[in-house]
């Protein structure tokens, strides 16, 4: 059995959402896999997302605030990270994109080369360790919408590739669970099984 402690950050201001019975599927498979998990339940901690004039004082050498201090050194015990939450307006909702912002500070999750101070993004070197990061989000719209108009690209791109990727996670993936609001209860039942199977197989 291999030893994988994972930091599950979720977003959803209803506990009786489709989004919470995802983050329970997930976090079952999780336990049934062996593995240890802790959730960060961003609605029910009040987390702040606003990156305020101490957020942006890291860049200078700065501390972070207590509550930024609180949640990297969780992200620090992990070897691995989830984020569960819906998708809003083609992207996460505002709290988990605040909890990205600052959480993954200067210093802490990334730093800058001469270059990178220059604007240029070959200069980021990444600091985080974990092996892998998986989003997953119910959607409101179909798979077609999504792969058709290219927002499935980009929004991979922006979040996986560039937001946790850059900042040094070996392999980040999203997985969209689509109409989830629409589909029959056979469907979403898969779609929870899916959700218990990548949390009982996350090491692999």
């Amino acid at each position: 059995m291999i030893n994988m402690h994972t930091l599950v950050v979720y977003s959803h201001p209803n506990p009786e959402s489709f989004t919470h019975a995802l983050l329970d599927a997930f976090t079952e498979g999780l336990h049934a896999g062996g593995y240890t998990y802790e959730v960060v339940d961003l609605y029910q901690i009040g987390f702040n997302p606003n990156f305020g004039i101490a957020d942006f004082d890291t860049f200078v050498g700065g501390t972070p605030l207590p509550d930024v201090l609180e949640q990297q050194k969780k992200v620090e015990k992990a070897d691995a990270l989830a984020f569960i939450c819906p998708v809003f307006w083609m992207n996460m909702p505002a709290n988990m994109i605040g909890w990205i912002v600052r959480v993954f500070s200067y210093g802490f999750a990334y730093q800058l080369t001469e270059e990178g101070w220059r604007g240029f993004v070959a200069g980021r070197i990444g600091l985080l360790k974990q092996k892998k990061a998986l989003v997953m989000s119910p959607t409101f719209f179909s798979e077609e919408d999504y792969r058709a108009s290219g927002i499935q690209d980009a929004m991979e791109k922006i979040v996986c590739e560039y937001g946790f990727e850059y900042p040094g996670i070996a392999k980040a993936d999203y997985v969209f669970f689509y109409r989830a609001f629409s589909v029959s209860d056979t469907i979403r039942e898969k779609y929870l099984k899916r959700a218990y199977d990548l949390g009982r197989n996350f090491a692999d």
